[in-house]
């Protein structure tokens, strides 16, 4: 019974709690325009929040995304959010 109990257990984890991005990484916005950096709904989407030059944020590496023009899209969080709030052009982050 124990181990049927622990079985259903593994089971209900593996499809009712949500998987994440392989990784996350705190990194620092290096925007060379001097405007905010625009975070993104997805890839060219419609702009849903902004992080200043030097803002730390949240980026959840294995969620990146490539656009038409081939440019990296990370996924990001604002430090304080805690879900991803979108997508920013990733040469304008520098992670360690």
């Amino acid at each position: 019974m124990h181990k049927i109990m622990i079985f259903a257990a593994f089971i209900f984890a593996a499809l009712f709690i949500p998987a994440r991005a392989d990784t996350s990484v705190i990194c620092r916005v290096a925007d060379p325009t001097g405007t905010p950096l625009n975070i993104r709904l997805q890839p060219n989407g419609e702009i849903v929040a902004t992080a200043r030059n030097g803002d730390m944020i949240l980026v959840f590496r294995g969620d990146e995304k490539r656009d038409n023009d081939g440019r990296i899209w990370l996924s990001v969080a604002l430090m304080t959010s805690a879900v991803p709030d979108g997508y920013v052009i990733g040469s304008y982050v520098r992670c360690p």
